[in-house]
Order: structure tokens, then C-alpha cells, then sequence
């Protein structure tokens, strides 16, 4: 029995620590450079904007340049379409087995497409390229795997969660990200694969930020008020509007999607990238605080120093552009500037209730706290907003405060029956790749083969393919199937397994089950 459970150790656990650290390393050296690359262009952008400001000759050529700029990004989506739109969504496809890509390719275009972005002054974020980038990481590193079918999922789930740790500062999210909102469940190895990326990652980050003399951190503010039982009348406020407008984003951008796939004809993907780089050149020098990732416009509106007609602005023109953003399909993130649209907004309604008696040195903490969940909303992750708060802010005494309005924001959201944004951007991303293609729901049996991935794994804690589940499991030693209702049974040598599967390609579903069971017996289509 010993020897039994010394060798399932060395089968389960230690390949999700050796090949977590191994991933998390890689990605968290990466993205560092990614993120310094990035501020460098950021840095360059603003220079190049600030010359030509008030330069009729300067501004005309600014445009010209914004247009190839937008022609270029167009042959990077023509070559590598996985590099198109934003990373995390991307990202979520690819590790639940919905979307396919070319990790070496998508991880230079990605990183190279979003620096064109940033130069070019697009509101877009670095930390969604982050995530994608640290998925192609994990399936290179999967790849040197002896079962690398099975094993890259896991592996490339380290690596987003490690991209989303360093490029937000946030560890704890990274891990909560990765489980909540990409695969929306818990199991012991996906928690111990994805912890061991994002703990090395960010050690390595933090080790060269240390080297260079550069900030982990994603925002830079000091210690905020704490909130008190007296000011929960104000929180519930702060967070019922929240959702209103997190159910205006999600409808503002699903309407516009609708919108233009009916005029599709005339908004070419081409031209819909010139309006985005002209859209982002105009506001580069009228108003720029419209554009760039967001980080500037997060740590301004929390001083309650801005008109609120200001404050108005900032939220109408970030979300124009963030429409604008994601139908266009520019690559880079577009998380902080969903932060810096909530956070405008969380500063309209903060300056609202310091006018009917709230204390004016609670406005950043409420600011931050509507951000935050602004952003909760959007995803449908409650638990990865609330640990973002309590990480960016060190606030651990705020997790009532905090618990409080971002579950109101979520319970509010789910009445409204919304598909989330990255829901919807996911959904068109896999009718981009099946287009044409008619999805099949059929059942498969298959039996559990000696050495297999599968054997001494619970259910639960397998990574089936895409849109499966178990209906039934029949051990070797009976004939009855049973059922699997909480996924915790076993698998073992002999047992035989019943999975339904909506699917496009049955070779590649036949082979990927394989990898899962071994290939010593058939996989054959079976009535329930």
C-alpha cells in the first residue's frame, strides 16, 4: 500500500510541481520584459505626442503613420489570427479545449502586435497579452511532457494565472484566476500546478524588478481609510450602481457587435482597425485620458479633484473606446482599462455620496472598491475581485466592506442574465474557428489502460475534452454502471467509461481520449 501511494505521489504531484515552477520561471521572466517593453513604448508614445502636438505638418503625419500602423496590425491578424482580440479571453478557449493555436507564433505576435498598441496610444492593457503569453509558455513546456496531451492544459493553466500574477503585482488573484474565471472550478491539481507557476513566476519577477530598480507593484497608493459599520448604507449604494453599469457595459458592447455585424459589408475588419488608431490619435491630443492602458486615469480619479462633468467624460470616452477596441479585435488587454472605466465611474458615484454626507476621506477607498468590483462584475469572479482589492490596497481589515459590494454587484448582475463579456468575445472567437461546421453530441465508451493518465486521478480532477461529461462509470470487477454525480470517484485499471461530447472533429475528440485512457483499447460511439 506504501508502495502504492509513493508511486501515485510521484505520478500526480510531482509532475504538477516540477513542471509549475518550470512554467511560472519561464513566464515570469518573460512577462517582466514584456511589461518593461511596454512602458518603454508608453514612455515613447507620449514624447512623439507631445511633439507633434500643435505641429499641423507633425499631426497630419502622426495620422499617416497611425494608418499603416493599423494596415500592419491587420497582416499580423491575417498571418496569425490567434493574436487578435484580447489575450484572456483567448486564453480561456484554449485552456478549456474550445480554441486551437500555434503558441511560438501567437507568442511573437502577441507580444510584438501589443507593442504596436502601446506606441500608438490604443487603450489597451498589457496584462491580457500577459496571460496568453504565459499560456503559450505552458505549452512549451508541455510539450517536453511524455503525455503531452493531457498534461498541457494543466501546464498552460500555470502559466496564464503566473501572466496575470505579474502583470497585476497580485499573486493570490493570479491563482483565484485562473480557477475561477477560466475554468470556474477547484480541483487539488489544477491548485497545485497553478500555485507553483505563480509563486515562482512572481519570484523571479520580483527578483528582477529588484535587479533594475523597478516597482512590482500595479498601482502606487497610500493607506486608504478603513470603512466603518456606519458607512454601509453608502457601500450598498456604491455597489447597486456598480452593476447598473457593469449591465450597460456588457449590453453597450454586445449592442454595438450586433450593430455592426448587419453593416459588415461596409466596416471591413481593416477599416474598423483605422477607426480605432485615428480614434486613439485624436484623443491622444484633445483628451488622453481617454486612452493609454489606464493606469494614469486609476491613480488621478482618486483624488476627488476632477469636476464631475470631468468624471463624466472619462467614463463615456474610455467605454466609446473600449467598444471600439473590442469589436476592431486590436490585439492587447483590456483588463486595467476595464479598471480605469470602473474606476470612473466608481468616482462619478463616490462624489456623489461625499455630497449627501459621506466622509470625503473614504472617496479613494470607495474608488478602488467600485473599481474593483466593476471589474468582479464584468468577469463574474466575486472571490479573484475581492482577494484584488485586498492585494493592491493591503486593506485586510476591509473584507466585510469589501465582500459586501462586490457579491451585491454580482447578485444584482446575475438577475440581469447578461452573458458576460468575455463570454461573448469567447463565443465569437469559436464561431471565427468553426465557421461552417456543425457541432455533433454523441457518446463514447472507453476503457481505463494500464499506465494511463487517468488511472488513481478522480473524475473531477481530470481535464476532459471541451463540452463532455461523465454519464456513467462501470469497474472492472462489476458488470451495473454506476453513476459519478460529484466527480470524486477513482478511476482504474480495467474500469470502463461512458463520456457525452458536443463536438466539430471526432478524430481529434477520438484522439484526444486517448491521451486521457491510453490507446490499448477502442473508443467506440455508445447509446446512453
Amino acid at each position: 500500500m506504501k508502495e502504492y501511494k509513493y508511486k501515485e505521489y510521484i505520478k500526480n504531484v510531482f509532475p504538477c510541481i516540477y513542471y509549475g515552477v518550470l512554467c511560472g520561471s519561464v513566464t515570469g521572466a518573460l512577462i517582466f520584459l514584456f511589461k518593461y517593453a511596454a512602458s518603454k513604448a508608453e514612455s515613447l508614445s507620449r514624447y512623439i505626442y507631445s511633439i507633434a502636438s500643435g505641429k499641423y505638418g507633425y499631426i497630419a503625419l502622426t495620422f499617416a503613420v497611425l494608418c499603416i500602423a493599423a494596415m500592419c496590425m491587420y497582416y499580423i491578424h491575417k498571418i496569425i489570427p490567434e493574436s487578435r482580440g484580447g489575450g484572456i479571453p483567448r486564453s480561456e478557449g484554449v485552456l478549456r479545449g474550445v480554441l486551437s493555436f500555434r503558441w511560438f507564433k501567437t507568442l511573437v505576435a502577441t507580444f510584438f502586435g501589443s507593442i504596436l498598441s502601446f506606441i500608438c496610444a490604443l487603450p489597451v492593457g498589457s496584462e491580457g497579452p500577459a496571460v496568453l503569453m504565459g499560456t503559450s509558455v505552458g505549452k512549451m513546456c508541455g510539450n517536453i511532457s511524455k503525455n503531452r496531451s493531457t498534461w498541457s492544459r494543466y501546464i498552460m493553466t500555470g502559466g496564464a494565472g503566473a501572466g496575470f500574477a505579474v502583470a497585476t503585482g497580485a499573486p493570490l488573484s493570479g491563482i483565484l484566476f485562473a480557477l475561477e474565471e477560466i475554468h470556474k472550478r477547484f480541483t487539488p491539481m489544477l491548485v497545485l500546478t497553478v500555485s507553483m507557476s505563480v509563486v515562482s513566476a512572481t519570484a523571479v519577477n520580483q527578483t528582477l524588478c529588484q535587479c533594475f530598480g523597478i516597482s512590482a507593484r500595479l498601482f502606487h497608493i497610500e493607506q486608504f481609510k478603513p470603512f466603518e459599520l456606519s458607512d454601509i448604507g453608502y457601500l450598498l449604494i456604491l455597489g447597486v450602481l456598480t452593476a447598473l453599469a457593469v449591465a450597460l457595459f456588457d449590453s453597450s458592447i454586445s449592442l454595438y457587435g450586433k450593430l455592426t455585424k448587419r453593416i459588415k459589408r461596409f466596416l471591413t475588419p481593416q477599416i474598423k482597425l483605422i477607426i480605432i488608431f485615428v480614434a486613439a490619435g485624436i484623443s491622444a491630443f484633445v483628451f488622453d485620458d481617454a486612452v493609454y492602458s489606464g493606469h494614469h486615469t486609476i491613480e488621478s480619479v482618486m483624488v476627488n479633484n476632477k469636476a464631475f462633468s470631468v468624471l463624466l467624460a472619462i467614463f463615456a470616452a474610455r467605454l466609446l473606446m473600449m467598444i471600439l477596441v473590442t469589436d476592431s479585435g486590436v490585439t492587447g488587454g483590456i483588463f486595467i482599462p476595464t479598471l480605469a472605466i470602473g474606476a470612473a465611474f466608481a468616482a462619478l458615484v463616490s462624489k456623489t455620496l461625499v455630497g449627501i454626507g459621506m466622509d470625503e476621506s473614504l472617496f479613494p477607498a470607495a474608488v478602488f472598491l467600485g473599481m474593483c468590483a466593476f471589474i468582479g462584475g464584468t468577469l463574474r469572479a466575486p472571490l479573484t475581485a475581492s482577494v484584488l482589492f485586498i492585494e493592491l490596497t493591503g486593506q485586510y481589515t476591509d473584507l466585510l466592506y469589501v465582500a459586501l459590494v462586490v457579491f451585491t454587484v454580482t447578485y444584482i448582475t446575475e438577475i440581469f442574465n447578461r452573458t458576460p463579456f468575455y463570454d461573448q468575445a469567447l463565443e465569437s472567437m469559436e464561431h471565427a474557428q468553426n465557421q461552417g461546421k456543425v457541432p455533433t453530441i454523441a457518446c463514447f465508451e472507453m476503457k481505463v489502460a494500464h499506465n494511463s493518465f487517468v488511472v488513481g486521478k478522480a473524475v473531477r480532477d481530470i481535464m476532459w475534452p471541451s463540452s463532455s461529461v461523465v454519464i456513467g462509470i462501470t469497474r472492472a470487477e462489476e458488470i451495473e454502471r454506476d453513476m459519478d454525480n460529484d466527480g470524486e470517484k477513482r478511476l482504474f485499471v480495467g474500469d470502463t467509461v461512458v463520456i457525452r461530447a458536443r463536438f466539430f472533429d471526432e478524430a481529434e475528440l477520438i484522439k484526444t481520449l486517448h491521451g486521457l485512457v491510453g490507446s490499448d483499447y477502442e473508443i467506440k460511439r455508445t447509446e446512453i
